[in-house]
């Protein structure tokens, strides 16, 4: 059987090439030689060429198992941001919705945010099994054991008719329907982002749900301690029944923004309102690493920081900032005194900042947080201690430590 989902795989794999390298040597030359290829023997784009190849090979033949062994030759250090970066490349070269959607759908498998593929996989895609939570199993009664002496009877209850033993048929619960966060999402407390943040919810993490607002782009969920709060159903993935959940009523809005005591408005000097006046490449050790000599270990940490202050220096709460990948907006303050944070997906992500404290629009200098080293400057790489001089750094730059690099970056206000 193992040996016939090979041959399937071979031949799915055979008429691929067929079809899109024709009367080029890639069946006869190309995948001989990266059988048994190390992922350092490769440049860049004849890797990415090859994983193309497993997800169009994986999308004709649905068979993870021999897609994971042919990327395991690769020996690339993580498999899902190897082919979730393949993907960004192919999409901002225009490659074909067909290799598109196999990339997306190999990623997805792979366990990538389904909310970060959708706009490659297509319509009704269903999550992998390994991430929809497992059902409540219908209880089975247990037989009930035969006496072994006979009773003394309960005269009142043989007298009441509701108390005669009868066999019920078993009930099978309904599955409750559940929220599970696509990455490490906000709680608010109301549908929208005018309402202030509550708490979060952990990437892979669920909730119950209780209601909706009226178009169900806000779902309200149930907190482990009790507490009730709203998050976006852009970030979330829903499961279960959903058709009997109900509209919230009695909506409070959300909290006026306080107005400011009445003071001469400053005048805003030429360029951005928000500048970016820091950014650092956290060391190897800082995102989880460590170092063997020359030789680096790459650490699993993957994360932007962000501080916004005003002119003289000082945190500022509420500052709302818009990621450029996603459009995802976080708001300082929920991560510390003028502070946010944003997971970073292979290749990264950019951010600027969109409102001010007073919901008033700004215009904003732009930062990019790149997680592929061959996008970040040498003296980036020097300084964070993941090589030593430029030889060293180009000649490291790819794989690296690809999808695994996390930053600080601080805005400051020019007013």
């Amino acid at each position: 059987m193992k040996m016939a989902k090979r041959n399937l795989w071979l031949i799915a794999i055979t008429g691929i090439i067929a079809g899109f390298l024709m009367g080029m040597w890639v069946g006869s030359q190309f995948l001989p030689h990266l059988e048994e290829a190390k992922f350092s023997d490769l440049s860049g784009e004849d890797q990415d060429r090859y994983v193309s190849l497993v997800a169009l090979g994986y999308d004709a033949t649905g068979d993870f198992n021999e897609a994971s062994a042919q990327l395991t030759k690769l020996q690339a250090p993580n498999k899902q941001l190897l082919v979730s970066g393949v993907l960004e490349r192919a999409a901002a070269q225009g490659e074909s919705q067909q290799q598109l959607s196999a990339l997306a759908k190999l990623a997805l498998a792979l366990g990538a945010p389904k909310a970060t593929l959708a706009k490659f996989l297509p319509t009704n895609t269903p999550l992998p099994p390994t991430a929809t939570p497992p059902s409540t199993p219908t209880p089975i009664p247990s037989p009930t054991p035969a006496p072994t002496s006979t009773p003394t009877p309960d005269l009142a209850a043989m007298a009441a008719p509701t108390a005669t033993a009868t066999s019920s048929p078993t009930i099978t619960p309904e599955p409750e329907p559940m929220a599970m966060a696509d990455t490490t999402i906000n709680i608010r407390s109301g549908p929208g982002i005018a309402y202030p943040v509550v708490s979060s919810l952990d990437e892979g993490s669920s909730a119950p749900i209780l209601a909706q607002n009226q178009d169900r782009s806000w779902w309200q969920i149930q907190l482990p301690d009790g507490k009730t709060g709203w998050v976006a159903d852009s970030v979330i993935s829903v499961n279960g029944p959903i058709a009997d959940i109900p509209i919230a009523s009695n909506i409070a809005p959300p909290p006026a923004t306080a107005t400011p005591a009445a003071t001469a408005t400053p005048t805003k000097p030429a360029g951005p309102d928000f500048r970016v006046i820091f950014r650092r490449l956290w060391t190897v050790e800082e995102n989880g690493g460590q170092r063997d000599g020359t030789s680096v270990h790459c650490g699993a940490r993957h994360e932007l920081h962000i501080k916004v202050v005003d002119a003289a220096g000082n945190p500022l709460n509420g500052v709302t900032l818009r990621s450029l990948y996603d459009n995802e907006e976080h708001v300082t303050g929920d991560k510390g005194p003028g502070m946010t944070e944003w997971v970073l997906f292979a290749p990264g992500n950019g951010v600027i900042v969109v409102r001010d404290v007073d919901g008033s629009n700004v215009t904003s200098e732009s930062m990019e947080a790149s997680t592929d080293p061959r996008s970040i400057p040498n003296s980036y790489l020097i300084e964070a201690g993941y090589c030593t001089d430029d030889a060293s750094c180009t000649a490291s730059k790819y794989p690296g430590c690809y999808g695994h690099y996390s930053w600080d970056v601080t805005f400051q206000r020019s007013y």
